[in-house]
């Protein structure tokens, strides 16, 4: 397949940036703390129809966290990508085989030992970079991120839902003009599938792709009538969008949107802002998870 440019490997994004897993503990430990924002790519081990590996959401989120440090080192600052964490909460997916989810409240509790991990060594700022949109992970975070908040001299943010939740008019107009609308493009959808294309291509079942109709649903309209799940939106085979039109093109563009609004995001909380809160429908369904519960 010629695509007209070098697509990345993932041994090439670690040896990029700084990694927390192959730096030393004396490189680690000469980072300035005041210009160091910590990088924690989430993953979710769970179904992404029949063409996509169940370990999607984090390659994407460490692909994200790895184009993003590098506006970020561009910046003058020096971010520090931890390892990915794979077992973010899922329930959105279920109904479906290949879902390996934790509970929700213990998700919670190890986001907040992970950041009071990196306070203990001193560093100031943490960010958890998830693509998951399975409301009681953003919960769980969210309940996290407000306990983690309260450590003297820390402060940590949750940037991608709300890129992931607001339009995005770049990626849209170029979605409209392959006549596909961003708002039914969900989940293992043409922006996941594109962007597993660009990263790396032996991870999706191409000889499947001309085989898979479009699933359109509103997920917005879902929700109100209470479906809360991907299959009860219709996803009869996992995924919600319209996998069939993925292009590498297309993935290295998603990508490098997601990791500028990062990038963008660590910059504008580093300075001391709070960053935008998330739609208010979001915000309502929060509000109704109980984490104990989940």
């Amino acid at each position: 397949m010629g695509t007209g440019f070098d697509r990345p490997s993932r041994a090439g994004y670690h040896a990029a940036i700084m990694n927390a897993t192959t730096m030393t503990a004396r490189e680690i430990t000469a980072l300035n703390r005041d210009i160091t924002p910590v990088l924690l790519p989430l993953g979710s081990l769970e179904q992404h129809g029949p063409h996509l590996p169940a370990g999607t959401k984090g390659f994407l989120a460490e692909a994200i966290a790895a184009q993003a440090s590098r506006h970020l080192k561009e910046a003058g600052l020096t971010p520090l990508v931890a390892p990915t964490y794979p077992f973010t909460p899922c329930h959105i997916s279920e109904g479906f085989p290949g879902i390996f989810p934790i509970g929700a409240r213990t998700f919670s509790d190890t986001i907040y030992e992970i950041g009071q991990a990196f306070h203990r060594e001193g560093f100031h700022w943490f960010f958890p970079v998830t693509m998951t949109i399975s409301p009681e992970a953003l919960k769980a975070i969210d309940v996290a991120l407000e306990d983690l908040n309260k450590l003297d001299g820390f402060k940590a943010f949750d940037p991608m839902p709300l890129w992931t939740f607001s339009p995005n008019e770049t990626l849209g107009e170029h979605l409209r003009a392959l006549n596909i609308l961003p708002e039914h493009e969900i989940h293992a959808d043409v922006k996941e599938t594109s962007a597993l294309l660009y990263l790396d291509p032996s991870l999706v079942k191409t000889d499947l792709l001309p085989r898979l109709s479009p699933v359109r649903t509103s997920p917005g309209w879902e929700i109100l009538k209470g479906n809360y799940t991907f299959q009860q939106m219709g996803a009869t085979d996992g995924f919600l969008g319209s996998p069939a039109q993925a292009t590498p093109e297309l993935g290295q563009r998603y990508l490098a949107e997601a990791a500028l609004a990062l990038a963008e995001a660590v910059r504008y909380g580093m300075a001391g802002n709070d960053l935008p809160p998330l739609p208010v429908p979001i915000r309502m369904l929060l509000k109704l998870i109980d984490l104990d519960e989940m």
